[in-house]
C-alpha cells in the first residue's frame, strides 16, 4: 500500500522517476453529445491501441474531439481501432478515448484518466495523424455476506477515490449478485476506500418511524410462549404485550470491516490490476434517536437554527471529508421544530453535531446603508452513540470568535494604493470542520481596518491579495501578525469565542521571486513537467500554504515563482502533478530528495536553471 500520491521529480542535475498515484472515477457518456457539422478542410486521424507490452487495436471505442466554441464530436474506432475526424476547421482540439473497462485517455497526458491532455493543433487542408494508448482499468472485487454469513444479493457497494486533497468525485457503484460477488472495474490508479451500503432491512416484528426494523427482545418471546401455552383465554387487563424492541438495521460497512468511516482502509489499485478478496459482512445494528433542545446564550429556545450531524473527524487527517464529499456516506437529517430537534436512525459511532443561527460572514459588499445581518451563533458538540436514546441533549449556541485588525503597506518605491477598500480578505481553513464555512470573508474599510464577526469553529490561515487593476502594480502579502503569530503561514485556532484584535496584514511592492529555464541535457527547452518551490520547514506544509507553489515552463522552458516570502526553499521539475499533491507531505518529502535548495531574502530575485537529466 503507497503511503501518498508519488510523480516523476526532477532536480538541477537528476531525475527521480516513481509510479503514478490516484485517480479520477470512470468517464462514462451520459447522454447523447450534439453534433457539428463539418466546416473546415483538416483532417485528424488516428488509432487508439491498449498500453500493454505488446499494444493491440482497440475496437469499438468511443472517440472524442473537442474545441472551445464548438460541440464536442464522437466516433467509434473500426476493428482495427482506427477513426478519423474530417472537415475540421483550424485550430486546437482535445482529443479523448474511453470504452467499457479502460480508462480514459487524453492525448498527451502521460497519466490515464487526466485531462484535458495537449491540444492537437490543425491547419487548414492538414492532415494530422495521432496515437491514443489506452490502459485496462483496475479492479476490485470481493464477496459481502449478511450477518449470518451468508451471501449478500443486491448489495450496492462503492469505491470512493482518496487521494489527498483530490477533488471529491462520485463514487464508483457496483451491486452484488445472487452469490454476494461484486466486481468495480475501469479504475484509474490510486487509492480507494470501499463500502458496503445495504439497502435491505432484516427481518423483524415491524417498521419503527423512519422506515427501520423494530427487533424481538428475549421478553417478548416469553410473553408469546406463555400465551402460546396458556389453555384459558388472558383475561380483560391481563398480562399485555412487553414494549416493543428497538430499531435495528444494517449500517455501512467500510472496509476491512469497521461501521466507523474514520476508520476505513484503503485499497491501493494499480493500473489493470485486480484486488480480489476484499470482502466485508454486513452487521447488524441498534438504532438510536438523538434529540433535544437549542438555546441561545439567554437560555431562550432557538427554533430556526440548522443541526446537521457528521463523523468526528481528529486532528490527523482521515477519509470521513472524501467520504462525505462524494455522497457516499449519507447521514441521517435532523428536524428541527420550536420543540427542538430530532435526528432518527443514528448507527452507533463517534459523532459530532453542528447547529448554527444566523447569517455568515458574506462573499459580496453589503449596500450602502443595508441593515447589518445577525452574526452566525454556533455549537459544535461531541457525541458518542451506543445505540441508546440520547434525548436530553441541550446545545447552547454562542458566537464564534472575532478577528479584527488593519491594512499595512511596505513600500519601497511604490506609493500604497489611495483606495484600501479593494483589498480581498479570506481565511482559508487549514483544519476544515464538516458543517461549517470554509473561507469566511471580510470588507475592508476605507481607513483600512476590517473584521471578521463570529467565525465557524476551525483552524484557518489568513489570505490577502490586491488586485493589480486597482493600483496599477503588484503588492504582495508579507506578514499577518497578531500576538506574534503569522497566521499569513500559521493557522489560528478559532474553536472557542471571544475576541482577537489587533491584526496587522502588511503588504509589500518587495516580494521576493525566483525564475530560470527548464531545459534537457542538450539545452533545448522542456515544457512537459510543473515546477515546484516548497519551503523545508516541513511545520509549514498546511493545504494551502503560501510557500509552497507550482507554475508551467513556458514553450522556451522559462518558468518564474514570484510573491514568496523570505525563507529556505526547495526546487524541482514534476511531472504529471496535480493539485492535491501539493498538500501531501508524503509527496513534498519525496520532493526534497531531488529538489535544488536554496534561500530568498526580503525581495530578492533570484534566477536558477533546471536542467533534466541523470
Amino acid at each position: 500500500m503507497r503511503s501518498g500520491p508519488t510523480a516523476s521529480l526532477v532536480g538541477c542535475v537528476c531525475a527521480a522517476v516513481m509510479a503514478g498515484a490516484g485517480g479520477s472515477a470512470r468517464s462514462v457518456v451520459s447522454a447523447p453529445v450534439p453534433q457539428v457539422a463539418p466546416s473546415g478542410t483538416a483532417v485528424l486521424t488516428g488509432v487508439v491501441v491498449s498500453e500493454d507490452a505488446q499494444p493491440q487495436p482497440v475496437r469499438r471505442a468511443t472517440v472524442r474531439l473537442a474545441r472551445d466554441g464548438m460541440s464536442a464530436r464522437l466516433v467509434g474506432t473500426d476493428d482495427d481501432g482506427r477513426f478519423v475526424f474530417d472537415g475540421l476547421p483550424a485550430g486546437n482540439y482535445t482529443l479523448s478515448a474511453a470504452k467499457t473497462g479502460y480508462v480514459t485517455a487524453y492525448h498527451g497526458s502521460s497519466r490515464p484518466g487526466r485531462g484535458p491532455g495537449i491540444p492537437v493543433a490543425v491547419t487548414d487542408g492538414e492532415r494530422v495523424n495521432v496515437t491514443l494508448a489506452i490502459v485496462r482499468g483496475g479492479v476490485i472485487t470481493g464477496t459481502i455476506a449478511d450477518a449470518q454469513g451468508r451471501p449478500a444479493p443486491g448489495v450496492p457497494v462503492l469505491a470512493v477515490d482518496v487521494r489527498p486533497g483530490a477533488t471529491a468525485t462520485a463514487p464508483v457503484r457496483a451491486v452484488t449478485d445472487d452469490r454476494g460477488i461484486y466486481r468495480i472495474f475501469g479504475l484509474p490508479a490510486g487509492d480507494y476506500v470501499v463500502s458496503a451500503v445495504p439497502t435491505l432491512r432484516p427481518a423483524g416484528r415491524g417498521r419503527a418511524a423512519g422506515g427501520d426494523i423494530i427487533g424481538v427482545t428475549d421478553a417478548e418471546v416469553r410473553w408469546a410462549r406463555s400465551a402460546a401455552a396458556s389453555t384459558a383465554a388472558l383475561p380483560p387487563g391481563g398480562p399485555t404485550m412487553p414494549p416493543p424492541g428497538r430499531a435495528v438495521a444494517y449500517a455501512p460497512v467500510f472496509h476491512p470491516g469497521t461501521a466507523d468511516a474514520a476508520a476505513a482502509a484503503r485499497v491501493s489499485v494499480a493500473a489493470g490490476e485486480e484486488r480480489a478478496g476484499v470482502d466485508l459482512s454486513l452487521r447488524i445494528v441498534t438504532m438510536a434517536r438523538v434529540s433535544g433542545t437549542i438555546v441561545d446564550t439567554a437560555g431562550r429556545t432557538v427554533d430556526s437554527a440548522t443541526v446537521s450531524l457528521y463523523p468526528r473527524a481528529g486532528d490527523e487527517p482521515t477519509v470521513v471529508g472524501a467520504l462525505v464529499s462524494s455522497g457516499a456516506l449519507v447521514l441521517p437529517r435532523a428536524i428541527v421544530t420550536a420543540d427542538g430537534f430530532t435526528i432518527a436512525g443514528v448507527a452507533p459511532g463517534e459523532y459530532t453535531i453542528v447547529a448554527r443561527s444566523g447569517s455568515g460572514q458574506r462573499s459580496a459588499r453589503p449596500p450602502a446603508g443595508a441593515a447589518q445581518a445577525a452574526p452566525a451563533l454556533w455549537n459544535v458538540t461531541d457525541l458518542s452513540v451506543d445505540g441508546s436514546d440520547r434525548t436530553d441533549l441541550i446545545l447552547r449556541l454562542v458566537p464564534g470568535l472575532t478577528l479584527s485588525g488593519s491594512v499595512a503597506f511596505e513600500s519601497s518605491s511604490l506609493a500604497p494604493p489611495a483606495d484600501v477598500t479593494t483589498v480581498d480578505l479570506a481565511l482559508a481553513a487549514s483544519r476544515p470542520l464538516l458543517g461549517t464555512a470554509s473561507s469566511p470573508r471580510a470588507f475592508v474599510n476605507p481607513d483600512g481596518t476590517f473584521r471578521f464577526s463570529s467565525l465557524a469553529p476551525g483552524a484557518y490561515l489568513l489570505r490577502a491579495t490586491l488586485p493589480v487593476a486597482a493600483t496599477g502594480a503588484p503588492w504582495t502579502l508579507k506578514s499577518a501578525v497578531v500576538n506574534g503569530r503569522d497566521l499569513a503561514d500559521r493557522p489560528l485556532d478559532a474553536t472557542s469565542g471571544g475576541s482577537l484584535d489587533g491584526l496587522v496584514v502588511t503588504f509589500t511592492d518587495r516580494a521576493a521571486e525566483v525564475s530560470g529555464r527548464l531545459v534537457d541535457a542538450a539545452g533545448r527547452p522542456v515544457t512537459r513537467y510543473s515546477i515546484v518551490v516548497c519551503t523545508v520547514d516541513r511545520s509549514l506544509w498546511l493545504p494551502g500554504a503560501r510557500r509552497i507553489r507550482s507554475a508551467r515552463p513556458a514553450t522556451d522552458g522559462s518558468f518564474s515563482v514570484a510573491g514568496l516570502p523570505a525563507g529556505e526553499y526547495a526546487m524541482a521539475a514534476v511531472e504529471d502533478l496535480e493539485d492535491g499533491y501539493l498538500a501531501d507531505p508524503a509527496f513534498l518529502a519525496r520532493l526534497l530528495a531531488s529538489a535544488y535548495a536554496f534561500a530568498l531574502a526580503d525581495g530578492e530575485r533570484k534566477r536558477q536553471d533546471l536542467r533534466v537529466g541523470r
